[in-house]
């Protein structure tokens, strides 16, 4: 899978598009992504504000971060997911979406953080530190859950 990503200064994911196999080439992938016709569509109406940083030290660094920690949150994004290429999309759409959350409430990923352990327990499960943001984690994960 070939996933294009674009992400902000805070590590926010602004886009993401996994909808091609691993071959396709990233010219290919941003050459027919939404991002690359908004950004287009912006420039035609005047726009001449808004910048997109690509391949320069800087947002390499920043999205090479982004990814670290969104595969580390979501450790099945670090092996080939075994499903058809319609639910791999959906399950990287909704890691980005949660990852994105937890950047909204600042909970930071910490891979010795004092998680609850079973043998039932998924390894892309995370708990979050206060009750109400655990309720409402719980409740935003249901929800996703259900529309799969």
């Amino acid at each position: 899978m070939n996933a294009m990503l674009i992400c902000d200064s805070n590590m926010i994911i602004r886009a993401v598009d996994s909808r091609y196999p691993g071959a396709s080439h990233d010219s290919f992938v941003w050459n027919v992504s939404n991002a690359r016709q908004y950004f287009l569509q912006e420039y035609e109406n005047g726009d001449r504000s808004s910048r997109l940083l690509g391949d320069s030290g800087y947002a390499r660094n920043i999205i090479e971060r982004t990814i670290g920690v969104l595969k580390s949150r979501f450790r099945c994004l670090q092996r080939t997911l075994h499903y058809q290429p319609k639910k791999v999309v959906k399950i990287v759409n909704v890691c980005c979406a949660l990852h994105n959350i937890c950047r909204q409430y600042n909970v930071e990923w910490n891979e010795n953080a004092n998680l609850t352990t079973s043998e039932n327990f998924h390894e892309d499960t995370f708990m979050l530190q206060t009750s109400n943001m655990q309720n409402e984690g719980r409740r935003i994960r249901d929800e996703i859950a259900n529309s799969l």
